[in-house]
């Protein structure tokens, strides 16, 4: 009997040490979906809804295309710009970066929060997303050529 019970405490630190080894190959850094509560592939009347009910946010503008925000309670960003596709879904949010902390300290901070390491020759490409730095503004967008073959195929 306590060969058996041998067996299978082995077993199951065999079985468990793969499937922490499984997990750590797997979850590297992953591509923000957003920026707070608004997610990319959102539609123009959700995020409107979002952002009215943040409280104290009661500036941001429709423009055509596209929604500005004037960011609030955020020590990183000032401004923020989602931009949609012709089916009004959010497929790109630029983050202006604020100024008094400079570039490097926002991307320092940026990245440690998110576990990501782009820089501005260097951004980060994950399968649908990517996170790049472009000028003082960090663009959180869908992947060019996903969105435009998913759009091939929808038609």
């Amino acid at each position: 009997m306590n060969k058996y019970w041998g067996h299978a405490l082995l077993g199951a630190i065999v079985f468990l040490f793969c499937i922490s080894v499984t997990t750590i190959c797997f979850a590297g850094p992953k591509a923000p979906e957003g920026y707070r509560n608004v997610k990319l592939g959102m539609t123009k009347p959700q995020i409107i809804d979002i952002l009215k009910k943040e409280p104290g946010n009661d500036s941001f503008e429709e423009m055509g295309d596209e929604i500005g925000e004037i960011i609030r309670n955020d020590n990183l960003f000032r401004f923020a710009i989602y931009k949609f596709d012709s089916q009004g879904q959010l497929v790109e949010i630029n983050l202006q970066m604020r100024e008094i902390l400079g570039r490097d300290k926002v991307l320092e901070l940026f990245n440690a929060q998110h576990g990501l390491n782009i820089e501005p020759s260097k951004k980060f490409v994950e399968s649908n997303r990517t996170v790049e730095v472009q000028d003082n503004k960090i663009v959180i967008k869908f992947a060019s050529n996903n969105r435009s073959r998913s759009a091939k195929s929808n038609q």
